[in-house]
């Protein structure tokens, strides 16, 4: 996934992702619950909340911006988290990280 650059408090967009498996195949998101988790880079955990889960047999999920997500600029690392029914967990992407970049706000 590409880097997101999104402006200082600005909440209107979400981050929007298909969660593919190791091997490329999608991800049966049904029943499931999905975090979204954004930790500055060498810094610390700014938000582990829950996402939406969009299509759940498609594995297409989202997480909208809240209020404080995005109020300090910086660049940051995100990533889905899938807690399955037996209570695993599951990172994706699971060969890196979503890029994102806050920048300043004119204002």
């Amino acid at each position: 996934m590409n880097e997101i650059t999104i402006k200082q408090g600005d909440t209107r967009n979400c981050i929007k992702a298909t969660l593919r498996d190791k091997d490329g195949e999608l991800v049966d998101l049904t029943d499931l619950q999905v975090l979204f988790n954004m930790k500055k880079i060498n810094g610390s955990t700014k938000t582990n909340t829950y996402a939406h889960v969009e299509d759940a047999v498609n594995g297409e999920v989202w997480y909208v911006w809240n209020e404080g997500d995005t109020d300090v600029p910086g660049r940051y690392r995100g990533d889905f988290e899938v807690i399955y029914l037996d209570g695993k967990v599951e990172t994706f992407p699971n060969n890196g990280y979503i890029n994102i970049k806050i920048i300043d706000n004119l204002k």
